[in-house]
């Protein structure tokens, strides 16, 4: 099984505005060099991170792990070859100086060498970054999990914005970056500790920004309980623009819900696979707890409004899009509003997933109904050549997986737009600071939509609103029955 780059490309290619194939070749003849400060801490955690994100990219990938004291060691360094080999095993990361001319150099630290071009280290929760010429201060913290995510996200997407050759006035180099976060009006080195256990949250969603929200709570070392809902199955294209998960795993088809559960070795998770709508019918039938807090990685706004209606105490919604899929966004939702729909209005024009998929496949609206079967060769009988073939390749797999892959392809004009894990998991690193803060008591003011994009930095003076209800919203006409409804599950649960 070769690897699937269609969806990074993509990504490059609208960012660009340049044809997918000139910018694969593009990709495929940079050089990516990587250093450290091994004595950093969070060093190694953040280089992990790295060295998957840049694999997720058609490049050419090596990593110098230095000498005498502050080499890497032995069994990091096993560790990252073994990351890059698992998401592609024909571009190996290569150990050794870098070779090849003007490489683009990546430094996780405060000490890079001569010739780096961009150099970030986690600080606590959140990041510092310098381009060339620009000195770090003393850090405050030693770097947590939460952190070296962060630092390998944006170190990432600075590589991003020089591989895929962004044209002027589609991306801003910011020389320094200071970002937190749990505080994002803060300078970086909060940490927390002990951090606070999972207890009755639940993760709506396995994909891009699930898995990275699922990375994140892995390398924080995060404890407790937590209810994963997931319909899908984790496929080839995932492997690249997903935080977990490697070829093998596609192969495998797992179900997301399990690959997150076998990521989280601290947490104790529930998986559920199935849609946010038969979670709530689970949650009200007793067989599923009802939880208090949701952390949200979905990506549509009827998943969102199904979301909404488990009228839990707080939604931390975090979401990647824009005119090309590179900004994002964390939504902060209240039973007693703003909610989802406040941030998320309904779509009373366009089509829906399951007609979408019809019109594509020829599918029988009541076939796609029955989403959790499995496509056999029977389904197959009375399409079209065209469409025989587009779902032939789906065979095993259960109907309600079959949109996004279809999208991948490039068989709509409907505005889907990929993501990639840098972005991801930026998204995802707003959404756990989030729990942080909301969890721990610091912060406690009125429901926020913090917002930027990813190709000109957090701007935490420009990227910050707070929200208020939606007058007429469904969370403001119908209160009474929402808070008999919270009263009942209370009751239950």
């Amino acid at each position: 099984m070769s690897t699937d780059y269609s969806r990074s490309v993509r990504l490059g290619g609208l960012a660009a505005g340049m044809k997918e194939t000139t910018l694969r070749e593009r990709m495929e003849g940079t050089l990516i060099h990587l250093t450290a400060d091994g004595h950093l801490p969070a060093a190694g955690e953040t280089l992990e991170v790295l060295v998957a994100d840049l694999r997720r990219w058609p490049v050419r990938l090596s990593l110098d792990p230095g000498r005498g004291l502050g080499r890497l060691d032995d069994e990091l360094i096993r560790r990252l070859v073994e990351t890059a080999t698992g998401i592609d095993p024909d571009r190996p990361l290569r150990v050794g100086e870098a070779q090849g001319k003007a490489p683009l150099h990546l430094h996780v630290g405060t000490a890079p060498p001569l010739g780096t071009t961009v150099a970030g280290a986690p600080d606590g929760h959140g990041v510092r970054l310098r381009h060339t010429g620009h000195p770090f201060p003393r850090l405050n913290a030693p770097g947590t999990g939460l952190g070296a995510v962060l630092t390998a996200a944006i170190l990432a997407g600075e590589a991003f914005k020089v591989v895929a050759g962004l044209p002027e006035g589609k991306f801003q180099v910011i020389p320094v970056v200071d970002f937190c976060p749990v505080r994002p009006g803060e300078q970086p080195g909060i940490v927390v500790t002990p951090l606070p256990a999972l207890e009755q949250v639940l993760l709506g969603g396995g994909g891009a920004i699930g898995t990275g929200i699922a990375l994140v709570l892995d390398l924080l070392e995060a404890q407790g309980e937590l209810t994963v809902v997931d319909m899908e199955v984790f496929e080839k294209p995932n492997v690249t623009s997903y935080s977990i998960g490697t070829l093998a795993d596609a192969a495998a088809g797992l179900p997301k819900v399990r690959l997150i559960d076998a990521h989280l070795r601290r947490v104790e998770v529930t998986p559920f696979h199935g849609t946010i709508q038969a979670s709530i019918e689970a949650v009200d039938a007793g067989t599923l707890p009802w939880p208090r807090i949701v952390l949200g990685g979905l990506d549509s706004v009827e998943a969102r409004h199904d979301l909404q209606r488990l009228q839990v105490d707080l939604i931390l919604d975090g979401s990647t899009g824009g005119p090309v899929g590179t900004t994002v966004a964390l939504h902060e939702a209240l039973p007693t509003g703003p909610c989802l729909r406040c941030f998320f209005k309904p779509n009373h024009t366009g089509k829906s997933a399951e007609q979408r998929l019809h019109e594509m496949t020829g599918l029988p609206l009541s076939r796609i109904a029955r989403g959790q079967e499995p496509l056999t060769e029977r389904d197959l009988e009375g399409l079209v050549d065209q469409q025989r073939e587009l779902v032939g390749q789906f065979l095993g797999r259960p109907v309600c997986g079959l949109i996004n892959s279809s999208e991948l392809k490039g068989r709509t004009d409907d505005g889907f737009r990929p993501s990639a894990a840098f972005v991801a998991q930026q998204a995802a690193c707003l959404v756990v600071g989030a729990w942080i803060a909301r969890s721990t008591g610091l912060f406690g003011g009125p429901p926020r939509r913090i917002e930027y994009d990813t190709r000109f930095g957090p701007r935490p003076d420009q990227m910050i609103d707070h929200r208020l209800p939606t007058p007429g919203c469904a969370c403001q006409k119908d209160a009474a029955l929402i808070n008999l409804i919270r009263e009942t599950r209370r009751t239950r649960h």
